[in-house]
């Protein structure tokens, strides 16, 4: 079985290296790059630029289901040695290596050029907001954060209508 390209971890992956590459050298937890994801693709939501993905039904649902993909993505970006993760006292946290920002760079293509632009509008947006304000903000798109767990769920896993 292969992995998906669209939304795989491969995609997801460079997008929180394109987040995290926008944001050098500052990291962010699993909750907080979930949210920036989130407002990265869905931006005219948030009063950015137009959203690089369309609307589809349920689409807030996307920060509920897609946790395991954003890691799965990290976990790739970790390997490639373009982001790094540290334990700190709060968790675990992921950030860019030094290598980041010009390998981000050197990636062409039209979706990634509107994913560079789209990234440095949610890090001027929402960067500088600390994990529990971002975490706030994901309770208020339908997902609650299960503290055992410290995934997020929302109603019946669909989000908010």
């Amino acid at each position: 079985m292969t992995a998906p390209t669209l939304n795989g971890p491969l995609e997801v992956g460079l997008r929180a290296l394109t987040l995290l590459s926008a944001a050098f050298p500052k990291s962010f937890d699993i909750a907080s790059l979930s949210f920036l994801d989130y407002t990265l693709v869905h931006s005219r939501e948030f009063g950015g630029p137009d959203s690089l993905h369309p609307d589809v039904p349920n689409h807030r649902s996307e920060i509920t289901v897609k946790r395991d993909l954003l890691e799965h993505g990290l976990q790739v970006m970790v390997r490639a040695r373009l982001v790094t993760l540290r334990m700190e006292p709060e968790g675990i946290v992921y950030a860019a290596t030094d290598n980041a920002p010009g390998f981000v760079d050197l990636l062409e293509s039209e979706y990634l050029q509107e994913l560079r632009t789209r990234a440095e509008w949610v890090m001027e947006a929402f960067g500088h907001i600390d994990a529990a304000t971002l975490r706030s903000l994901i309770a208020g798109l339908g997902g609650v954060e299960n503290s055992t767990t410290g995934y997020y769920s929302g109603p019946d896993n669909r989000g908010i209508s």
